[in-house]
């Protein structure tokens, strides 16, 4: 994997759903471990190699509730980027709309690691979204995703879950959520990000088959109802040094899951636009 693949062109508009900005001028949440920083500058770089148009900046649980660092990630990155914010259910009204005008489109809550935001005001938070037509974002375990089908099958605004939910690790189409996954993307008010994380540590050992098995199982089924992410600057390798393939690679595996033009555009442009409001192309 040193050598990066040769991507093929991406269809206009393509869309990297799911990265984040570090930077040290904003301090972390008590307990949050520093990352090193990712800004946006470097991630231009990452755009061009991959040939992507569009971004959407998701708020990392390292910063709380505190937004700051992803907003002037969101402002630097222009008008071609969307971000997803970390709330709770008591903002004014004044600062969602203030959210809103500067491209905010959703509400994350980081269920598997920090509970920024707790289970608990998942639909408080709906209530309160609901009218700017944002969507909650959650990133959560097998096991989350098996306590709080029903609940997050009644939500009433649009759901993303972040990372497959976790599942390659707990045997992709084999485990015991995937049935449940399957039935919340079925319900038609559900959308599922194909971007890796912590699955991308299966990559190169027996297990990998699992996770392109998965990958290839979601695109057949639902392909209307996927995004893909880079989750770049990759958080859990920089916390505990574990190698990862490079964003190419990353995007390599994504366009071996959706081989046809048709799969491509829907899951890189066309649900990205309709899912952050991006102009048509």
């Amino acid at each position: 994997m040193t050598n990066p693949p040769v991507l093929p062109a991406l269809p206009p508009g393509a869309c990297d759903c799911h990265m984040h900005i570090f930077d040290s001028r904003y301090p972390y949440a008590p307990g949050a471990q520093p990352i090193p920083p990712a800004l946006p500058g470097q991630y231009r770089a990452v755009q061009k190699r991959l040939g992507t148009a569009r971004t959407v900046v998701i708020a990392p649980s390292s910063y709380g509730l505190d937004n700051r660092c992803t907003l002037q990630g969101l402002a630097d990155l222009g008008p071609h980027s969307r971000a997803i914010v970390c709330l709770a259910p008591t903002v004014r009204d004044e600062e969602l709309a203030e959210l809103h005008a500067m491209g905010v489109r959703g509400v994350r809550l980081n269920l598997a690691r920090g509970n920024s935001t707790p289970i608990e005001d998942l639909d408080p938070i709906a209530r309160r979204i609901a009218p700017l037509g944002w969507h909650i974002q959650v990133m959560l375990t097998p096991a989350q995703l098996a306590a709080y089908a029903d609940k997050l099958n009644a939500l009433q605004v649009r759901l993303v879950i972040d990372h497959l939910a976790r599942i390659p690790q707990d045997g992709g189409i084999s485990s015991p959520a995937y049935p449940l996954l399957r039935k919340l993307l079925d319900g038609g008010n559900t959308w599922v990000k194909l971007s890796l994380a912590s699955s991308a540590r299966l990559i190169g050992t027996p297990q990998e088959d699992v996770l392109h098995a998965m990958g290839r199982a979601l695109v057949a089924a639902a392909p209307t109802r996927l995004v893909w992410g880079s989750d770049w600057p990759h958080v859990l390798s920089t916390l505990d040094g574990t190698p990862q393939p490079g964003d190419e690679h990353m995007l390599a595996i994504l366009l071996d899951w959706a081989s046809s033009d048709r799969q491509r555009r829907g899951i890189l442009c066309e649900t990205p636009a309709m899912l952050y409001d991006f102009p048509a192309i």
